[in-house]
């Protein structure tokens, strides 16, 4: 008895690990399967990443955490991404002590 709650419960756990995301939402080691066609508030958005591959992409990461897969030549993804840059390069401005640096992120297509 001890040996099928235990096997059962071993299984679940495995399951459970194994688990996708459902949906657009990208996980760690996966790749955008879909691309979201739903805009999302330029507020929700923390930051993003370029995926490259058999897909592209721009993976569009929530306050929440949350990762989305999102369409790099749709217009409100540019407009999103040109945002997130300006609001970075605000925060980030050097002061007298420290050097500047630029960075760019460019997308092509």
């Amino acid at each position: 008895m001890r040996l099928l709650i235990l096997t059962c419960l071993v299984i679940c756990s495995l399951t459970a690990y194994t688990v996708e995301g459902v949906g657009t939402e990208v996980l760690e080691k996966s790749i955008c399967v879909s691309l979201t066609t739903q805009r999302l508030p330029i507020k929700n958005i923390k930051t993003y990443i370029i995926k490259e591959g058999s897909m592209k992409a721009v993976i569009l990461i929530t306050r929440r955490g949350f990762k989305i897969c999102a369409d790099p030549k749709a217009d409100w993804v540019k407009k999103a991404i040109q945002t997130i840059d300006r609001k970075n390069m605000s925060q980030t401005k050097p002061t007298g002590s420290q050097k500047s640096t630029s960075t760019a992120v460019t997308l092509t297509g």
